[in-house]
């Protein structure tokens, strides 16, 4: 997580473009020895800070709060929404602006909703005003990737609403919730269960939760005991999947009996 640093200026100006404040701060920066004469270059501690140097000469610039300096495409720098900067040991950036919309992490930005059991709507942010805006079903917002995601996309620091995901059902498989300890004796954030009457497939329970269905390649059968796709022959419980010679049908249950039509 970024620190925060308060930012006391000098002599500032607020760069005007077509007659509008776009938020950035400028000021003369006459101590910053430029690594070449003309450029935009990163400060070496704060992440939404940069300087401008001409003939040798620089200007400090502030991002507009919120915004961070992206310089990974020479030439293209520029401040912009968090969600892709690598800021690395740049840690620090503006104190967040008293008196702006609660509901604002930052004056500039895009947050989670102020509700917390609210998943498919976004705070959007826009010189310390808060706007509501919805995400198109059947999307859910991701603050880490500041839009609006399926939920299979969903990142770790996602929020995740327990009450749309609790009763998801595929196959009349539901998720039984929690974590599980998997084959290598370590906890499984997202637990992987057997289909409950299919050899070939298998679930995986995003956060224990919401189930996603997968399937081994034709002729191999999901072995829950390793969690892996092996031979039908490796798994005695599955080993008639594809054969069914005793049963005599086109596709078998588990246990090698026809299915009811």
């Amino acid at each position: 997580m970024l620190g925060q640093v308060v930012v006391k200026l000098l002599l500032c100006t607020a760069v005007v473009v077509n007659g509008q404040n776009d938020g950035s701060v400028r000021f003369p920066a006459p101590d910053y020895r430029c690594p070449e004469v003309n450029g935009r270059f990163p400060d070496p501690e704060q992440c939404d800070k940069y300087y401008i140097c001409r003939k040798d000469s620089a200007e400090a610039v502030l991002c507009p709060e919120g915004l961070l300096f992206d310089f990974s495409i020479p030439n293209r720098e520029k401040c912009v929404l968090p969600h892709n900067v690598k800021c690395g040991d740049r840690l620090l950036v503006q104190e967040r602006t008293p008196g702006i919309d609660p509901r604002c992490e930052a004056a500039n930005g895009i947050f989670n909703f102020d509700d917390p059991t609210v998943c498919d709507k976004y705070i959007n942010c826009d010189q310390g005003r808060a706007f509501e805006m919805p995400c198109p079903a059947p999307l859910q917002f991701d603050v880490t990737h500041g839009s609006c995601v399926r939920s299979e996309q969903l990142s770790e620091q996602a929020r995740r609403c327990d009450k749309d995901q609790e009763f998801q059902e595929i196959d009349g498989f539901r998720c039984p919730g929690g974590e599980k300890v998997g084959p290598q004796n370590l906890l499984q954030a997202h637990p992987i269960y057997p289909h409950p009457t299919d050899c070939r497939s298998y679930f995986t329970c995003y956060f224990g939760k919401e189930p996603n269905k997968f399937g081994c390649s034709e002729g191999m059968v999901f072995d829950a005991l390793t969690q892996r796709c092996k031979e039908p022959e490796e798994v005695p419980e599955c080993g008639c999947w594809y054969s069914c010679e005793t049963a005599k049908c086109e596709d078998c249950n588990v246990d090698c009996t026809c299915p009811s039509k």
